[in-house]
């Protein structure tokens, strides 16, 4: 692995969560049914105006009024409205994120992705390692929404790193591989992202809220910078949220409540703990 540099200070993850409470941006999410509330929630916390449209007849009008675009391929019922809301998004220019949901156990829905991909010019794309790797080389690499690729056919961290600066490049795009450490690439810069906890792969939606945080977050700038900033505040949020709940001798349920709690309430002093990398 390349040698790493210290690169993103507390501060400017700080000043992002004040200005989005300032600003407050309408976030169109066209997200699916299973986490639309949490999704929901988390951007309120944020201090975002979180909307979810999935109507066609309506996400054109919704989503030239909003600020950015968030579309999750668990709503596969909602594809057509989907297609619709980016193309008004790019008529716009507004940010477009793309969670490719279950694209790694799912041959239909990886040719859905690819069919919105062509159509909506994402501004970012961002999955977990297996939906990515998925992607990258245009194959199942999972048997279900949450699976794990198999050790077996991960490459190596640097092969994949690789992988997925060519393919960021190539599609001009930001591309965002969740995990231990977040790999966030415009295929030019590369952050890494060492925030988070193992909770937050225990409880559904924190992927899909991720996607909308994104969003939000490249509203204010459409920058692979700004994508790791907003990976920095979710896994922030979910170092703070697994304290307290570890404190109680919780258990998934709490740290979910306490997960919408951090991010409301995160101050300058909770940013101290961010820890993003950029290679060289």
């Amino acid at each position: 692995m390349q040698e790493k540099s210290k690169e993103i200070r507390p501060d400017e993850v700080y000043n992002a969560l004040k200005t989005l409470q300032e600003m407050r941006p309408l976030i169109h999410c066209i997200s699916n049914i299973i986490t639309a509330n949490f999704c929901a929630n988390g951007l309120l916390a944020l201090g975002c105006s979180p909307v979810m449209a999935h109507h066609p007849a309506e996400v054109g009008e919704i989503t030239s009024r909003a600020a950015a675009l968030s579309l999750n391929m668990g709503a596969l019922e909602d594809f057509e409205a989907m297609k619709v809301a980016a193309a008004k998004a790019n008529e716009v220019g507004h940010p477009i994120v793309i969670d490719p949901v279950g694209v790694a156990a799912s041959t239909y829905r990886r040719e859905r992705c690819f069919e919105l991909m062509d159509t909506a010019m994402p501004t970012c794309i961002r999955g977990n390692k297996s939906e990515i790797l998925a992607l990258l080389e245009n194959r199942s690499t999972a048997g279900g929404v949450d699976a794990k690729v198999d050790a077996k056919d991960i490459p190596g961290p640097e092969d994949f790193i690789k992988k997925m600066q060519q393919f960021a490049g190539e599609k001009h795009l930001i591309l965002v591989a969740s995990g231990k450490e977040d790999i966030v690439t415009d295929g030019t810069e590369t952050y890494l992202v060492a925030n988070g906890d193992p909770l937050m792969a225990k409880i559904t939606g924190s992927g899909c809220l991720s996607g909308a945080v994104l969003s939000a977050v490249l509203y204010l700038n459409k920058s692979a910078r700004m994508a790791a900033i907003a990976c920095g505040i979710m896994g922030i949020a979910g170092q703070k949220a697994a304290g307290l709940t570890k404190e109680l001798e919780a258990g998934t349920m709490t740290f979910e409540k306490y997960f919408i709690d951090s991010l409301s309430l995160l101050g300058l002093s909770d940013c101290e703990i961010i820890n993003v990398s950029r290679l060289p």
